[in-house]
């Protein structure tokens, strides 16, 4: 069933979508968020006129460190990011909602492109790349250099020492093969150019001119990995110009102003 035939009424631009967000990370500290790179989709969208009238934002806010009751008024698990749609259904997942919004509003392919470009199974490829390993592999690493950072003193010389076994052994060379793999992705030494030389490193994931649906959910995996030290970008210079050019973007920059903080060095509050 396609997404137009669940909600059709969304083709009327009058009714708009809801996003409500507490624009908090995937553990429990405020100011960190996935919900940033959703919003970010969505003012790209609304700076090419394709959501035309704009779209609602709801921030919660979470001085306990917890998520706010409010969120499970409209979804069972009480998490963010959420959309809210004119119909009532509402849809969670940072890759989900990014997919529903593009399928939607991108009629013109701007952010999916077609052509010689379109690889969809690449791009799920790269998608499940993200939030599968990355987004698994980090949330180990944020496990177990919490627990050791908030025990009592006499533990943590033990409990560091296990983190750091455990980061070496397991779950630093995966993180390190992700961002080989994303290094890679971004340098198809194999294609020509039209003069017969080797074509320059591509600007975003599937190619094209704008950032898709990979690049919009990767940048939020990828900071969460440097900002707090995890990875030194320096070591992949093609994803570090590729970071400079997604927050170079006027869209990304207008949702940090619509949000309330963008800071993933989730240790460093700790």
């Amino acid at each position: 069933m396609s997404l137009n035939n669940i909600t059709p009424q969304l083709h009327d631009l009058t009714t708009l979508p809801t996003y409500q967000t507490s624009l908090q990370s995937l553990t429990s500290n405020p100011q960190n968020s996935s919900s940033q790179s959703a919003l970010w989709v969505l003012e790209e969208l609304h700076s090419q006129g394709k959501i035309p009238t704009g779209y609602e934002v709801r921030l919660f806010p979470r001085p306990s460190g917890r998520a706010p009751p409010e969120l499970k008024q409209t979804h069972p698990q009480g998490k963010s990011p959420q959309l809210l749609l004119p119909s009532g259904r509402v849809i969670t997942q940072l890759s989900a909602i990014i997919l529903y919004l593009l399928q939607i509003y991108d009629t013109d392919h701007k952010f999916h492109a077609r052509g010689p470009d379109d690889d969809p199974v690449k791009e799920e490829e790269l998608v499940c790349l993200g939030v599968a390993d990355m987004g698994g592999k980090l949330g180990s690493k944020f496990m177990f250099h919490g627990v050791a950072a908030l025990s009592p003193f006499f533990l943590r010389p033990i409990l560091n020492r296990v983190r750091r076994w455990i980061d070496g052994l397991v779950l630093d060379p995966d993180i390190e093969g992700c961002f080989k793999v994303l290094e890679g992705e971004l340098s198809p030494a194999s294609v020509e150019d039209g003069d017969g030389g080797n074509k320059a490193e591509k600007e975003w994931f599937m190619g094209g001119d704008a950032p898709s649906r990979a690049d919009f959910v990767l940048h939020f995996f990828v900071g969460l990995a440097v900002q707090p030290g995890y990875v030194d970008l320096d070591r992949y210079p093609k994803l570090k110009a590729w970071m400079a050019r997604c927050e170079a973007r006027e869209a990304w920059k207008r949702a940090l102003e619509k949000g309330n903080g963008y800071d993933l060095n989730i240790p460093g509050q700790w």
